[in-house]
């Protein structure tokens, strides 16, 4: 049996300077141009990025407060500040790892590489995406659709009820409504109730945004996405989407996507790493409700 050297790698000298830089440019790129839902809720990477330490954010709640009657010759009265938090955890740490034997080869071939650094950057974009769904599909308040995956006007119109009757302000552009292919599509239908409330892009000179951050159109303001981490068809359970505003959930990434690489004698070839660190978390709760999920029937 052969034996592995089990020392330091042997760093090969002619590719490591520009290896992580061709690589970690094309990753980072297609990350950002494939995560969702990271740009819908709040974003609190700033706090934990720049200290690079500690694993908690604790985020407090902090409800609405009423106004007072001042009176004449009374002092200000003055209430407790904020005593309930989330506790967001930086505890999720993905990785991506490709072994390229000869790598010159590959290098050599700009459109192999442009290929392979999009397939990594849009595997962390996606779970970085499903990570924060799995918190999202949590909503308290839920919506049944008339049918699976098909919206009416009458069934989003009961949203908007609820987003209005729980204080959600839907209409301030902080609002977001993320679904799945098969709704997104029936959305677009043109002989679908729900198509001519939606309004494109394209159609009120906005060009191609759309295309670039991934939201082609609205329903009365509210920004309408589609996403394949939401879940298509299947049971009464099935989430196929929701309307959330964006204080709904947060996330704190402690280290954008980093590439690394080292050349492995072993293999005769060079190793390619990209990791990110994160947390997530719902703050939507049963006395703070922040959005509506739908849920299908069969």
């Amino acid at each position: 049996m052969a034996k592995h050297y089990q020392g330091s790698a042997t760093t090969n000298t002619t590719d490591q300077h520009f290896i992580p830089e061709i690589w970690s440019e094309g990753i980072y790129k297609f990350f950002e141009r494939k995560t969702i839902f990271r740009g819908l809720i709040e974003d609190y990477s700033a706090l934990v990025g720049a200290k690079g330490f500690g694993d908690v954010v604790h985020v407090p709640e902090i409800s609405l407060a009423s106004a007072a009657d001042k009176s004449a010759g009374s002092d200000v009265s003055y209430d407790a500040t904020a005593t309930t938090e989330t506790q967001l955890s930086l505890n999720k740490h993905k990785y991506i790892g490709k072994l390229f034997e000869d790598l010159t080869i590959i290098q050599s071939e700009a459109d192999l590489v442009e290929k392979y650094t999009r397939m990594m950057g849009e595997a962390l974009a996606r779970q970085l995406d499903a990570d924060i769904w799995a918190e999202l599909d949590g909503l308290n308040q839920s919506q049944a659709l008339s049918a699976d995956d098909t919206l009416t006007a009458a069934v989003f119109e009961s949203v908007l009820a609820t987003l209005g009757e729980n204080d959600i302000p839907y209409m301030d552009g902080e609002c977001a409504m993320v679904v799945n292919p098969t709704l997104f599509a029936d959305i677009l239908n043109p002989s679908a109730g729900i198509a001519q409330y939606f309004i494109r892009n394209d159609a009120v000179g906005e060009g191609n945004r759309g295309l670039r951050s991934g939201m082609v159109g609205s329903l009365y303001g509210i920004d309408v996405y589609m996403s394949n981490t939401v879940s298509t068809a299947g049971t009464s359970s099935t989430i196929s989407g929701a309307v959330f505003h964006k204080s709904a959930a947060v996330c704190a990434v402690q280290q954008e996507v980093r590439t690394q690489s080292e050349y492995s004698i072993d293999a005769l070839g060079t190793k390619i790493v990209s990791d990110l660190v994160y947390g997530v978390k719902l703050l939507d709760d049963s006395d703070n409700k922040k959005g509506v999920k739908f849920t299908n029937v069969d």
